[in-house]
């Protein structure tokens, strides 16, 4: 395991069915992809329609899963029930922003497909996705309730401490640095002993590569930079996300949004903070928020940090067998919070039951992305060249006068 949000859900899922658990940080809680999130909870699939995912899954797996999906936001919170000032939680709602007319049209057939699973679902006209998030150049965006923003860290604290309380072990700055057959059951190693498990469940941060030779090519890297400016002034404060959504458009150059309890607006961009000036970083941020949000004026960066997102080639998350007894966690393809959390609690529970039905989240076999040597620096360079049409459109535009 790792202490990462699906590895502490299973864990703490586990535990509460009163099974022997022990977790395997090789550093602290949150370490990897958890505490690099930027804490949007986004109950909804990156680009899938609930129809992609039946046309792959087949429709009693696509099903089960997409309950799982539709219910996630629920869960997330759920699980903090009392606690969201402690966590830095709010269940506000998350919306979901396109561009054009055919991004409005996918939006509206994306709530069409959705109706049979869930009726919450709202889509938001131009002029009210303008007014709820504080941007310009979106056609329409669909408003899921169930979502909202967290602090990543203390909600991975939080499932640590309810695991632990349930009797989950978990130790900290363990790299497992070897995994093999022992008997009847799997014997993991690391610097400070050997750990004897019938059951193992892989949740390392990278998809798990560097622990499974056939897991190496299985899943694509996305570096992005989360940034936090200084608290905004009141006035514009309330003028972006003014009642408190998360935000993260469909477009293929993901623009984000959030807030922090202290008013810092939480933004992504698809680089490293650590290939950046600090000047420079300024400079590319504030550029981005100025060309998306009306009425914005430059403000300072407090933090920045980076983390990779892992994606599977079909973005979709997948529980992999690799054994009798040893299964891996894959890919929440970068809408992690809500989904890896009722993914970990998923797999808790059928372990739990003894196998007994299907998982909510299909079982498969390892699948290594076709051309992968190429292919892995293919969503870095989507991002890239979309971003670049991007900035062309707007000098465009601004040489016009428009």
């Amino acid at each position: 395991m790792g202490g990462g949000l699906e590895g502490l859900a299973l864990a703490l899922q586990l535990a509460r069915e009163r099974k022997s658990v022990m977790v395997a940080e090789a550093a602290d809680i949150g370490s990897g992809a958890t505490g690099a999130s930027a804490g949007i909870v986004a109950p909804q699939l990156v680009r899938q329609l609930p129809a992609d995912v039946i046309h792959r899954l087949g429709q009693p797996r696509a099903e089960r899963f997409l309950r799982l999906l539709a219910g996630a936001g629920h869960r997330t919170f759920d699980l903090i029930g009392s606690r969201k000032a402690q966590i830095e939680a709010s269940d506000s709602g998350f919306i979901a922003p396109a561009k054009g007319a055919a991004g409005a049209q996918r939006l509206a057939e994306t709530l069409r497909q959705w109706q049979s699973l869930r009726s919450d679902l709202r889509l938001l006209s131009e002029q009210e996705t303008r007014v709820l998030t504080g941007t310009s150049g979106y056609s329409a965006a669909l408003l899921d309730p169930s979502g909202g923003w967290l602090n990543p860290i203390s909600f991975a604290q939080m499932l640590a401490c309810d695991a632990e309380d349930e009797g989950a072990v978990i130790h900290l700055h363990s790299p497992v640095t070897g995994l093999h057959r022992h008997g009847a059951g799997w014997q993991l190693s690391s610097e400070r002993g050997t750990i004897q498990a019938s059951q193992v469940i892989l949740c390392a941060n990278g998809g798990n590569t560097k622990l499974s030779r056939p897991l190496r090519h299985s899943v694509l890297p996305l570096t992005v930079c989360q940034v936090a400016t200084q608290p905004l002034p009141a006035d514009l404060r309330a003028t972006i996300l003014p009642q408190g959504h998360s935000m993260t458009d469909v477009e293929t150059e993901v623009f984000s949004i959030r807030f922090d309890p202290a008013g810092r607006l939480i933004t992504a961009y698809p680089f490293s903070d650590r290939l950046l000036e600090p000047g420079r970083l300024n400079e590319i941020i504030n550029r981005r928020l100025t060309g998306m949000i009306a009425n914005f004026h430059p403000v300072a960066i407090d933090y920045a940090w980076s983390g990779t997102a892992w994606l599977a080639s079909d973005l979709l998350p997948r529980v992999v067998t690799l054994g009798e007894g040893l299964l891996a966690v894959q890919a929440c393809n970068g809408r992690g919070i809500a989904l890896s959390t009722s993914v970990g609690a998923a797999l808790g529970n059928w372990l739990a039951m003894g196998r007994r039905g299907e998982c909510a989240v299909p079982i498969q076999a390892p699948r290594a992305v076709p051309g992968y040597f190429l292919a892995r620096y293919l969503p870095a360079l989507l991002m890239k060249t979309s971003l670049a049409r991007q900035r062309m459109r707007r000098m465009f535009a601004t040489n016009r006068g428009d």
